[in-house]
């Protein structure tokens, strides 16, 4: 019998050929790499663009500014200071595609944004339908840029790694891979543990493995945990009930949704660029704060609709057409969406800060843009080591 490879004997005293014998411990080792490696042959595309589009938005105020550096503007420039010139530059960049629906204002340092009514439909069916964005500098009142509201880079990395794309049960299809990544993490865990206390010499590059092996072990083994974590928080995000009714039964858990821009139901009534500098101002005197955005009459709700932000407390101003009473809603202002009331919404509110990495610093968010990079790098280095030993039989 061969040193190298054993083989069993059936109860006959026949030999059975090619067969070697494992121990327990060892088939249980089998069973996790065959799971581990068939998840990633199966789910090569899928985990590699979760990976990249993940890293993506991690930073993403400061990639958008990269991508886009016609819309720079002053550190000083106030775009609430608004005029009639800048009404008149954006109506005009806009003409092709509509009459302006909304402006919105942003902090200081940041342009103006003037957007059109709907010119066509929703790309790839999501997202609402497509308005252009015009740019609008606050210091020169000239147009800097212009752009469709969908079909940006970062618009691509946010909906393909929320919903690939696909407008019905893409959540869920993203859902089930934050699984599918989380046994894929666990049982890579498994199957490269070297053992307590020998981590450090696991981690030695090992010249019979190979570039690849290498790096694939080294970067899974010390990012395992952060991709463990972004695979459940993802999941979580995903399935929102679900998750809630673990942690809360029976508590109504909805998914979150981002608010729509601002505008109106309905075409847009034909104004003047005065009239959005009179409304403005009518909406100032009723609730004095800054301004952050203004939506244009339409057909169905004949009323301007600004939104201001005052001293702790934000107004929701409706000035009517033509005259009438001005109404004003008060909210109590946050930075972010309003505090969780359930045991569960509070878990998912961490939950989406974790897979954001809106907490944790410029640690965690260095962590998460690199473990997207490397779940991309482990898919691909895994199916190519599977492949050059195959070849290689």
């Amino acid at each position: 019998m061969s040193q190298s490879r054993k083989s069993t004997i059936s109860g006959t005293g026949q030999r059975l050929k090619g067969r070697p014998h494992l121990s327990p411990r060892a088939r249980r080792q089998k069973l996790w790499l065959d799971v581990h490696r068939w998840l990633g042959i199966i789910l090569l595309i899928p985990m590699a663009v979760l990976g990249v589009t993940g890293s993506a938005q991690v930073w993403q105020d400061e990639t958008e500014a990269l991508l886009n550096p016609a819309r720079e503007v002053a550190a000083s420039a106030d775009p609430a200071a608004l005029t009639v010139g800048h009404v008149a530059a954006a109506r005009a960049a806009a003409s092709d595609y509509g009459p302006l629906t909304a402006i919105e204002i942003g902090d200081v340092g940041t342009p103006l944004v003037a957007r059109s009514a709907p010119y066509a439909e929703p790309l790839h069916g999501i997202a609402g339908p497509v308005s252009r964005l015009i740019y609008v500098d606050p210091d020169s009142a000239q147009v800097i840029d212009s752009a469709p509201s969908s079909g940006s880079f970062m618009w691509y990395m946010h909906f393909v790694h929320g919903l690939f794309l696909i407008p019905d049960g893409g959540r869920q299809v993203v859902g089930w891979m934050g699984w599918f990544l989380l046994v894929s993490a666990v049982t890579g865990l498994v199957v490269f543990w070297p053992g307590k206390g020998r981590i450090v010499a696991a981690l030695r590059w090992r010249k019979r493995d190979g570039k690849a092996l290498n790096l694939h072990r080294q970067s899974g083994f010390l990012l395992s945990l952060v991709i463990v974590v972004e695979a459940v928080t993802g999941a979580w995000i995903s399935f929102p009930q679900a998750m809630a009714s673990l942690v809360e039964p029976g508590v109504e858990q909805p998914q979150r949704r981002r608010p729509p821009p601002p505008g109106g139901n309905g075409a847009p009534l034909a104004v003047s660029d005065e009239a959005w500098l009179a409304a403005l101002g009518e909406a100032e005197i009723a609730f004095p704060g800054r301004p952050k955005s203004i939506a244009a009459p339409t057909e169905q709700e004949g009323s301007w609709k600004i939104e201001l932000a005052g001293e702790g407390v934000d107004g929701s101003v409706s000035v009517p057409v033509g005259g009438g009473e001005v109404t004003v809603n008060e909210s109590e202002q946050r930075a972010g969406p309003p505090p969780p009331s359930t045991r569960a919404g509070a878990i998912a509110t961490v939950m989406r800060q974790l897979h954001y990495a809106t907490i944790g610093g410029i640690v965690w968010q260095l962590l998460v843009f690199l473990s997207g990079f490397a779940l991309t790098f482990l898919a691909v280095s895994g199916i190519y080591t599977w492949g050059k030993r195959k070849l290689g039989r």
